[in-house]
């Protein structure tokens, strides 16, 4: 792996933390503002608006610093007072937002605004619950890899698999093309296949008039009987239990129940286990429903509108100029952003100085890794000579194997590479060539922070700029320069202190003109691919940061509307300690 394919990797897991710190929160300790949470109450309040009609308490005021807060407002790993306070005003207009858009007796306010209430349809109300599940089978998994762990015990799939790394073409939701009927160039909105379900997968009736304790008995046999992914795959024999025989699931489900209960002892609430359960499952529904509710609003504004030629132009040479006058001020910002995040450079500074590659990845075993680390402490400490050391680790990186995703078993690195090998043969065309070694990169790569990425690497010819490893880096120039830099052209395996590579050299860094007229713009945009290997253009991420803007600007204008002549009081000595 290269240098800034850790640090995408590294942003890859700081997402997937905050994910799992808003969803965890009170139930684990992992994340900066959940530590100092020990000796404050979650419930107190941290802001109201409208005397009292919507409270953030301290609780949700970590949830939304963990989930959204600490990556856009403080970057680092430092809490700030101003990162608290911004994430407490964004987490004050969620909640007016969302209930603005909800609530029935917000009516006459919407009618007033000319807003239509936010309803769900079944399918994205399917989708809340569906989030829900994953999230609970999620928490269980994790339970039963700790429980095998525990015991020496294999753990069937391997901790880095993620299914959602499959390939996913990017949906367009516009068509450039040129209109005959008024000679000239147009973007046309694609209808998009919509999928309509009409039965609900909720964990009980909605509308019924149950209680508590009824849908919490109806919740937790429900989801244990059809969302409960119970592997079931290897019985343990427990001697404190009369030798019952049960499976690493059914305990770590136990696991997940007790760590519930434990997480509300000094809480006045019922001990039952569907109870808890219960209120778990409503916790984590209304971080997905509110979220739900704020992406229906959002997409349902930007149906209804419609971008032009020049709306895309526009915006395009803002971003452009913008970074023009930067770069040109300060140019090793260029180089610093261009290695990982090439889909967010509009003025390309030195198109001539880089070149783009995409890889795949067979990346060393946690257990490789330990193992290779071991010998280097023996080496340190004079129990082996180097001769051995060298030995040792060429016998233990001969055991890698390649990790198939689609069929959850591991191959021999020399067959999968043969297999390329001849498929990349067999293709014909350039476009078919990037198309067999991005369906090997999703099925075999474990560096999957690449995979569906928007930009690929990009590596620069002066070695003295490298960012990445220096085998990668190196291996990768060797490709460019030979056959004069044919895009499609790949190598052989590339040792790196990460696994071994194969890299694809996929083509020179591009440059686009702002000189000429809105649709010369616009097409340059719709051919230049922000990753070759895959199918969205900048035009496609132009077209997405008009529709945001103009999105931005409409919210703003609902929330200042509804907030108008309403109180919002805070209390810093709720929050206060969190950045202290």
């Amino acid at each position: 792996m290269t240098k800034t394919s850790k640090i995408s990797a590294t942003n890859i897991i700081k997402y997937i933390g905050l994910m799992l710190c808003v969803l965890l929160i009170p139930l684990f300790a992992g994340c900066d503002l959940v530590t100092t949470n020990v000796n404050k109450q979650l419930a107190e309040v941290a802001a109201s608006y409208d005397n009292g009609h919507i409270e953030i308490t301290r609780e949700e005021l970590i949830m939304t610093y963990n989930y959204i807060g600490n990556s856009r407002y403080d970057n680092s790993s430092t809490v700030t007072q101003n990162g608290i306070e911004q994430t407490l005003d964004l987490a004050l207009n969620r909640a007016i937002l969302v209930d603005f858009l909800t609530a029935d007796d917000m009516a006459d306010e919407r009618a007033r605004l000319n807003v239509e209430k936010v309803q769900l349809t079944m399918t994205e109300a399917n989708d809340v619950w569906r989030n829900v599940y994953d999230y609970v089978n999620s928490s269980v998994k994790s339970y039963e890899d700790d429980l095998r762990a525990q015991d020496d015990v294999s753990i069937t799939e391997p901790t880095e698999e993620d299914d959602t790394t499959s390939y996913s073409p990017y949906e367009k939701t516009y068509e450039f093309y040129y209109d005959f009927a008024s000679g000239e160039y147009a973007l046309v909105k694609i209808d998009s296949d919509d999928v309509v379900e009409n039965e609900s997968i909720a964990l009980f009736d909605t509308s019924a008039d149950l209680t508590f304790s009824e849908k919490a008995t109806t919740a937790y046999n429900t989801f244990r009987e059809k969302y409960w992914e119970y592997t079931d795959s290897v019985l343990i024999d427990d001697d404190t239990s009369n030798d019952r025989e049960h499976s690493y699931s059914d305990e770590a489900w136990t696991d997940f129940i007790n760590a519930l209960l434990r997480s509300e002892s000094d809480r006045n609430l019922s001990k039952v286990d569907a109870e808890a359960f219960l209120r778990e499952i409503e916790r984590v529904y209304n971080i997905y429903y509110e979220n739900a509710i704020l992406t229906a609003f959002q997409n349902r504004y930007t149906d209804s509108q419609s971008i032009t030629v020049a709306n895309v132009a526009t915006k395009f040479k803002e971003l452009y100029n913008a970074q023009y006058e930067y770069f040109n001020a300060n140019p090793s910002a260029f180089d610093e952003l261009i290695p990982t995040s090439g889909q967010n450079v509009y003025y390309m500074y030195d198109a001539s100085g880089y070149f783009k590659v995409n890889h795949i990845l067979f990346g060393f075993s946690d257990e490789q890794t330990t193992a290779i680390e071991a010998e280097q402490t023996k080496l340190t400490n004079g129990q082996i000579t180097k001769a051995q050391y060298e030995a040792n680790v060429a016998r233990i990186k001969s055991q890698t194997q390649a990790y198939n995703r689609e069929t959850g078993e591991y191959e021999n690195l020399d067959t999968v590479v043969a297999a390329l090998n001849s498929a990349m043969t067999a293709a014909q065309t350039q476009s078919a060539k990037m198309a067999v070694f991005r369906d090997f990169m999703h099925k075999y790569s474990t560096d999957t922070a690449t995979l569906n990425a928007e930009s690929c690497y990009y590596i620069p010819l002066d070695a003295d700029k490298d960012t990445m490893v220096e085998e990668f880096a190196n291996a990768s120039r060797e490709l460019y320069n030979d056959r004069n830099g044919t895009v499609g052209n790949y190598s052989g395996l590339v040792e790196t202190e990460y696994g071994y590579h194969i890299i694809m050299y996929t083509g020179a860094a591009q440059s686009i003109s702002v000189s000429g007229s809105n649709a010369a713009i616009v097409s340059q945009l719709n051919g230049y691919y922000l990753n070759p290997v895959y199918n969205k253009t900048m035009l496609d991420k132009i077209i997405e940061q008009v529709a945001l803007d103009s999105y931005s600007v409409y919210e703003a204008s609902i929330l200042n509307a509804v907030k108008a002549g309403k109180d919002i009081v805070k209390s810093p000595s709720v929050y206060s300690d969190l950045y202290a």
